[in-house]
């Protein structure tokens, strides 16, 4: 954590305890989020659940379009009886499983890989062809979640989706309120695709950075790559960070090939825009797979608790012009690129979630422009008024989208365990958080603020082995967290500044070598905390100002370890 960002939240912490901190509400910004619903396909032998949302992609989009109305439909029959073979075929599912997967010995790679037939399998699915290097096991399972992301793809942009022309044609004579199943059974319309996409499956690290070398360093902190040029996704990896990267790499390759996309060999935002091209796959992480449905967007997505931090306690905006003006060259030479993907992933979920129509009208317009693609999109009306409300209320907009209260956070519970998890700025209750579920694979928890006490933190992470960076500044814990933090021994940073914990918390992070940052400012501590500090090993930052560590011991420690820096903040009444 920077200088300023700690002085930002100091400062936010004291105006929000005096109660100065409000937030607008700014036009088209103003409604309700929510999340998207969409449906997944089962296999035969599951058993028929009717199923109804409010939330499906194009009842969020506003419009009475036949083809994406029945295109629903048609999935919500799916779920009501998934052994109805007309609606099976119709979308091309296989008569029993939910999904076709044909692994054989792979005998021809593509040129470029240059692999000898039989050190590889090569996997078919209906929209994917994939050359793998790994087990049949996460072959599979890869497989698998390209299928259901296709799929959840194709319902919540289906005005872009090549598909979508033929089902507005197979459902032109269709009556709404006559039978669908009646209709697909007389009808018999099958769905068709151009060609499988292309995807290469590597078993580890080590051939994926061999396989990419010639695209540069930056590979190597990937595990997923797409490529225009190739028109082919590389991956490896199957943990968490894995497959969020594979959904955002899964959502170019869609863009790209799977709508009627002019563009050739030109790039999409390669003169300006490229703020949506990778914000719309950046939005895609937030996908969450569940048994038979997936949602998409949500307060809870990984991405959107990096931006809230940036944006409510650092009170970092990044204006329309700003963020809009960068191609693809440009954004990828700023110094301050993680800020700008920051931004550009918040921008775009507040767009598809903030609960306003005509904003997400305007942001399919824009993906269709970006890509050139013939999609059937009706105009725009009034599309520059539209443009200048929303780049008016850009910054206040996604303040608003970003803060979370009670109320917002019981409309909209997180359905699976964090990984990480930002309230820093926001206005939880206790009561309010035991809505959010347990999590032992939690790395990073900032409740800064937030008036919670030990049983809250405990019950939230019962096990914090995976923490690495934990907030809990200006909250009611206090030295009886010492215990339940020993298990956290990986934390690297940590921040108990102003609360009551005091030499006796100390105490218990004597074990602690991984931890370099030290936020103790305004706690009880004393003289008797040195020896506790000056026992870890890797600490580079500590502030222990408004405690009761004397000058002297200010001095021992600086004597003891040159290097370290001690209070490096000046710390001011505000």
């Amino acid at each position: 954590m920077n200088k300023m960002t700690k002085r930002m939240r100091f400062r936010f912490s004291h105006w929000r305890s005096l109660g100065f901190l409000c937030f607008v509400s700014v036009g088209v910004l103003a409604c309700a989020e929510q999340r998207n619903v969409c449906l997944l396909p089962l296999a035969s032998e599951e058993p028929g659940r009717p199923t109804s949302s409010p939330f499906y992609p194009d009842a969020l989009y506003g419009v009475e379009d036949v083809g994406w109305s029945a295109y629903m439909r048609v999935w919500q029959e799916h779920q009501k009886d998934p052994s109805n073979l007309d609606v099976r075929r119709f979308l091309g599912l296989p008569t029993e499983e939910p999904f076709v997967f044909q692994a054989k010995r792979g005998r021809s790679s593509p040129r470029w890989l240059e692999w000898r037939p039989g050190t590889f399998a090569q996997v078919d699915t209906s929209h994917f062809t994939i050359f793998s290097t790994a087990d049949e096991l996460t072959s599979r399972r890869v497989a698998e979640d390209l299928e259901h992301c296709y799929w959840v793809w194709t319902q919540l942009f289906f005005p872009l989706w090549e598909g979508s022309a033929q089902v507005t044609t197979a459902f032109a004579d269709w009556d709404p309120d006559q039978s669908l199943v009646e209709f697909l059974a007389t009808r018999r319309p099958r769905l068709s695709i151009r060609r499988q996409m292309q995807v290469v499956l590597l078993k580890d690290k080590e051939q994926y950075r061999k396989t990419l070398a010639a695209e540069g360093n930056a590979i190597e902190q990937s595990t997923g790559f797409y490529s225009d040029s190739l028109r082919t996704i590389f991956l490896y990896g199957i943990d968490d960070d894995a497959v969020e990267t594979r959904r955002h790499e899964l959502t170019h390759q869609l863009f790209r090939e799977a709508t009627r996309s002019s563009l050739g060999q030109a790039m999409p935002g390669e003169q300006s825009d490229f703020w949506l091209v990778e914000g719309i796959a950046g939005y895609m992480e937030s996908m969450k797979i569940g048994e038979r449905q997936a949602t998409i967007g949500g307060w809870d997505a990984s991405r959107l608790q990096y931006a809230r931090y940036r944006v409510l306690v650092g009170q970092d905006l990044m204006l329309p012009d700003e963020l809009m003006r960068d191609g693809l060259q440009q954004a990828q030479r700023r110094d301050d690129l993680a800020r700008w993907y920051s931004h550009s992933i918040a921008n775009v979920h507040a767009l598809m979630d903030g609960g306003d129509v005509t904003i997400r009208r305007w942001l399919y317009h824009r993906l269709s422009s970006l890509y050139r693609s013939r999609s059937p999109l009706a105009p725009l009306a009034n599309q520059d008024s539209i443009e200048s409300q929303l780049m008016q209320s850009w910054g206040r907009g996604l303040q608003q989208y970003l803060y979370l209260d009670d109320a917002k956070l019981e409309g909209s519970p997180p359905s699976t365990p964090l990984r990480v998890l930002c309230l820093s700025g926001c206005e939880i209750t206790e009561d309010t958080l035991c809505l959010v579920p347990a999590s032992s694979g939690m790395t990073w928890l900032d409740l800064a603020g937030l008036p919670v006490g030990n049983a809250a933190v405990q019950r939230l992470v019962p096990d914090p082995s995976s923490l690495e960076q934990l907030t809990l500044e200006v909250t009611k814990v206090d030295d009886g967290m010492g215990a339940w933090l020993q298990k956290a021994s990986g934390l690297r940073e940590l921040d108990m500044s102003w609360t009551k914990v005091g030499d006796s918390f100390l105490q218990e992070l004597s074990g602690f070598q991984d931890l370099s940052v030290l936020w103790m400012t305004g706690t009880r501590l004393t003289d008797q905390s040195i020896d506790a500090i000056l026992r870890l090993p890797k600490l580079e930052s500590l502030d222990v100002q408004r405690t009761q560590i004397s000058e002297a011991g200010l001095e021992r420690i600086r004597k003891a370890r040159p290097s370290l820096q001690v209070n490096p903040l000046e710390l001011r009444s505000p």
